[in-house]
């Protein structure tokens, strides 16, 4: 190799060739076979040299013209030493320049990803940066990442202007994860055209995750240092690609929580928020989801003033698919149950049947489901059981019975006809329809509550109202698994009938308490200890207690201003219908109309101000006149 000769060095030769033209030489070169690389002066002899001096390491040599005498030889030599080592020290000064300057290139290309990797969670983009930088530091057409999840498919991403195909990138990430200790793959061996040469590193990442950059057609060949290049930044980008995979599973992990928690609130909106109460009956009926949404349903509705129409279900499975079948079910059989004439609950199932087999097969699910038509006159029960397990009656005087089902689930035979059985409710009988969920929950020791357990219980609660019944099966079940979590959803319905033309007792609460915040408490506490004895929903016991607090606290701020001794009289009743409080004070009138009370602007609003306007969005009627010098205010929640 010719080495590059410059300005600095022809004054140096032309310096030394000067001390051989003072004792009478007459030209001076040096070359390199017969190449002059420097003449001095620059006229070239056509004659043989009278003395010369060859180095064997450079190729240089040293050609005297004119001076004949041997005696001058080693300074001949020693003149091309002094020059081969200047050359070669110049050569060497370049070269660690050029290393010191390649190396801050790289130092510099490693700060600049690093900052950039810091302010990005997007793995697309990271992926970008890892090619991007080794691109620019080891001189290559182009870079990809192949990132293998067990049971997946394989994410590919390159950044190249010749685009590779990518089967090629999978089948080289595949022959390099075969010998993780190779790296460099040549165009000897079988590559895709227009590919001379491939180098393959590991991309750190989570264990069930194997990933692998390739960096392919770098001029000349790639070398140890490109491969430990490669590896440093493919080991910073995966320390970030792993706190973006986090990132985005925990980004996920959230809107799938907040999707549940919407499915969660729409199911809870479509089971029953109050149950109706009847004449002659006590009824009561919970359903508890083992996830956020559960399979299981239930309904009551007053079909007409003396008959009730009650069902639970079980849809196979658990989370959302179960959650989606059960909300279809509970509507058809809550739009047939409203609208479709029948006497006989079969007749719901085989529509029920009919219209969701196709549905349930498709997702090889069904449903078992239990359907019952009550005469709250006589006492008569006509139900429909599709294998819906456990079903007792329980009379009020003899051995709780467990009642097997008759007909197969909902959704595994189109064609199928259910059937009708039917029982008389005497004084005192219950009839219990609950979900497999209590009977094969299980302890810590994996034992099973099971049906003799939940019957001794109910035999033993009969006597106790029917949400009383439902919370005491519910701590046995709780205190029998201790510890181990809920498997299933557990869903009750539980039906006394009481007696004919008798209308179960309903609360109600007449207190006078002082104008006074700390006194104002007293009616919402008894509020909502009748609304709970009336098995009133813990919704619409909330929605009633707020507006209470609300209406007094209006009055102690303005009927009663100033006032120290003010009473408020307060009457709070609770039928099958409605739930009425009414409020007496002989404080100032109130001037207000309320149609055209609504919520105000908060820009507008004065302290306080929001009170009677969130009264009138909770309630369903709102009732303000005087009597006899006395203010009356009514607020009124329909339960129907």
């Amino acid at each position: 190799m010719v080495p590059e000769i410059t300005d600095k060095h022809r004054e140096i030769f032309k310096s030394l060739a000067s001390g051989w033209m003072r004792i009478g030489a007459t030209c001076v070169q040096l070359t390199q076979g017969n190449e002059v690389l420097i003449g001095c002066p620059n006229s070239v002899s056509s004659s043989m040299p009278a003395l010369s001096a060859s180095s064997r390491t450079s190729g240089l040599s040293l050609q005297v013209y004119g001076v004949a005498d041997l005696r001058w030889a080693p300074s001949a030599e020693s003149m091309l030493d002094v020059f081969v080592s200047l050359l070669t020290a110049d050569s060497d000064l370049d070269s660690l320049t050029a290393a010191l300057v390649e190396t801050q290139d790289r130092l510099v290309a490693l700060y600049e990803l690093t900052q950039a990797t810091r302010r990005t969670l997007d793995v697309p983009h990271l992926l970008d940066l890892l090619i991007k930088q080794s691109k620019h530091l080891m001189d290559v057409d182009g870079g990809f990442v192949v990132l293998k999840e067990s049971g997946k498919t394989a994410i590919i991403h390159q950044v190249s202007e010749t685009p590779l195909h990518p089967a090629h990138m999978e089948a080289a990430a595949t022959l390099y994860q075969r010998d993780p200790n190779r790296h460099i793959f040549k165009d000897s061996e079988t590559l895709p055209g227009g590919i001379r040469n491939v180098m393959m590193v590991s991309l750190p990442v989570r264990d069930e995750i194997t990933a692998a950059v390739g960096l392919f057609n770098k001029t000349g060949n790639f070398t140890t240092p490109d491969i430990k290049l490669a590896k440093a930044i493919a080991g910073h980008i995966g320390a970030q690609l792993e706190n973006a995979l986090l990132h985005k599973e925990a980004v996920e992990r959230t809107r799938l929580e907040t999707e549940m928690d919407i499915a969660r609130q729409v199911q809870t909106a479509i089971l029953p928020q109050s149950i109706p109460q009847v004449k002659g009956l006590d009824v009561y009926a919970e359903s508890t989801p083992a996830l956020e949404v559960g399979g299981d349903f239930f309904d009551v509705l007053e079909r007409s003033q003396d008959s009730l129409v009650f069902a639970l279900g079980d849809v196979t499975g658990k989370g959302m698919p179960a959650a989606l079948l059960m909300s279809m079910t509970h509507t058809i059989i809550k739009s047939a149950s409203r609208n479709m004439p029948f006497d006989r609950p079969h007749q719901v199932l085989n529509r029920l049947n009919h219209d969701m087999s196709a549905d349930f097969s498709s997702v090889s699910m069904f449903t078992t489901v239990i359907l019952g038509l009550l005469d709250c006159q006589t006492g008569t029960l006509h139900f429909s059981n599709a294998g819906q397990s456990p079903i007792y009656y329980v009379p009020a005087q003899g051995e709780p019975v467990l009642l097997e089902a008759q007909d197969i689930p909902v959704g595994i035979l189109d064609t199928y006809e259910y059937s009708t059985q039917t029982l008389h409710l005497s004084q005192g009988d219950l009839f219990i329809a609950a979900s497999d969920g209590f009977p094969e929950s299980r302890n810590p020791a994996g034992e099973m509550y099971g049906y003799e357990r939940m019957k001794y219980v109910l035999q033993a609660a009969r006597q106790l109202p029917t949400k009383q019944m439902a919370e005491a099966l519910q701590a046995d079940v709780n205190a029998f698994c201790g510890t181990h979590p809920q498997d299933d959803d557990r869903t009750i319905v539980i039906i006394k009938f009481t007696k004919p033309n008798e209308t179960i007792k309903m609360p109600n609460e007449k207190v006078t308490v002082n104008a006074n915040y700390k006194d104002i408490r007293i009616p919402s506490e008894k509020l909502r200890a009748m609304l709970k004895r009336a098995n009133v929903s813990e919704d619409i016991t909330g929605l009633c207690e707020l507006a209470l607090h609300e209406l007094l606290t209006n009055l102690v701020d303005h009927a009663y201003e100033g006032v120290s001794n003010g009473l408020i009289e307060v009457q709070l009743s609770c039928t099958s219908d409605s739930i009425i409080m009414q409020t007496q004070d002989s404080g100032t009138p109130a001037n207000v109309n309320l149609d055209r009370v609504h919520m105000p602007d908060p820009a507008d609003l004065a302290e306080g101000g929001y009170g009677m306007a969130i009264i009138r969005s909770l309630m369903d009627d709102v009732k303000y006149r005087t009597s006899q010098g006395k203010n009356i205010w009514q607020l009124i929640k329909h339960l129907k």
